[in-house]
């Protein structure tokens, strides 16, 4: 029993101290603003709301993909839904197709219809794998079965073994005060909306919109790393994630979903390839995918995102939302390469 001792008091003071909200998942809408410095599973994030919240705001609109996705706001989306639409931001850091599809399965498997979805997919999203060994991307047990508990657990302890995370467990405004001297990060973290799961940047929002060569410093723009890459991706859509893709169009044609599927732009980042835009759009529908890769105002331009992760300022993402929904509404403009072989004709592609 003593020889055990420091392994019991190091389980026992991770479980009280729980920087990673495992232990103690969020429990009410004062969650206050996330940690900067060791960040919160975004997919344990989303999960743990939707369990929490559900049986009070009865979820059945759901915003899915990456941190892409996090700054099209509920307030932007809802203006296209029907007045009792309930939202959600159901993401997850690097989120993955499989990631995708095991929340939409543990949705249905919970008795939510998903009646709207806005699914953000960036073209680095078709070739991505699950990530499971790492603490920022492991998905829920209650996506992937609960036999996963055990494993979790596993890692975050494991991870909680670093004298970093004690450190910041125990003097957490030091040691961000530290980092911050350090360049390693920048401003402040994201304020977050409870019940819809939602974080947005009001401070960063406020300069950018009243002075933006304040926020866009001159220090703040060498942090992009620009890389020389190709104009276009390789396609990624291979066998496997063609079949990842028809896997997501089979759930919402189950819960005859009102869905729209959007490609924006990463910043320094290659567009999405001719190749695989075809493919979405054979799958889910022309007037579904819309690609927003190369748009010309965006690509290169340092000044519409947050910073060199390629996270789109939100005022940017509404422009996108509105021109998505304009395009749905009024029709695209055809384009024969997109034009599929009517049933029964015969024709070739």
């Amino acid at each position: 029993m003593l020889a055990l001792m420091p392994v019991m008091l190091f389980i026992a003071f991770y479980a009280i101290v729980d920087p990673f909200k495992i232990v103690h998942p969020v429990t009410n809408d004062a969650k206050g603003q996330d940690s900067v410095i060791v960040g919160n599973n975004a997919g344990f994030t989303s999960v743990e709301t939707y369990l929490l919240y559900n049986d009070k705001y009865h979820y059945d609109s759901f915003i899915l993909g990456s941190s892409m996705s996090q700054n099209f706001k509920s307030s932007y989306w809802k203006p296209y839904l029907s007045d009792n639409a309930s939202i959600l931001h159901f993401d997850a850091s690097s989120e993955s197709l499989d990631g995708i599809i095991n929340k939409m399965r543990f949705l249905n498997d919970h008795g939510t219809t998903i009646k709207n979805a806005l699914i953000v997919i960036e073209a680095k999203m078709l070739g991505r794998k699950p990530n499971d060994n790492d603490i920022l991307y492991v998905q829920h047990p209650a996506t992937t079965g609960t036999w996963n508990w055990l494993r979790v657990h596993s890692l975050f302890l494991n991870a909680f073994r670093d004298i970093k995370q004690v450190k910041y467990a125990l003097m957490p405004s030091r040691f961000e005060k530290e980092l911050q001297n350090e360049g390693i990060i920048i401003g402040l973290a994201p304020n977050r909306i409870g019940h819809l799961n939602e974080m947005y940047y009001a401070e960063f929002d406020s300069i950018i919109a009243v002075n933006p060569n304040e926020y866009y410093t001159p220090e703040r723009l060498k942090r992009i790393k620009r890389v020389n890459s190709p104009s276009v991706t390789k396609p990624a859509i291979d066998e496997t994630v063609e079949q990842r893709l028809c896997t997501i169009k089979k759930i919402l044609d189950k819960n005859h979903t009102n869905y729209i599927i959007i490609v924006p732009p990463r910043n320094t980042y290659p567009r999405l390839s001719w190749h695989d835009l075809w493919i979405m759009k054979s799958i889910f529908g022309q007037d579904k995918v819309h690609d927003f890769s190369s748009h010309p105002e965006l690509v290169n331009n340092d000044r519409a995102y947050y910073d060199y992760a390629a996270h789109l300022i939100s005022a940017k993402c509404k422009l996108i939302l509105d021109s998505a929904y304009k395009e749905m509404n009024y029709g695209s403009i055809e384009n024969p390469y997109f034009k599929l072989p009517k049933e029964g004709k015969g024709t070739k592609q």
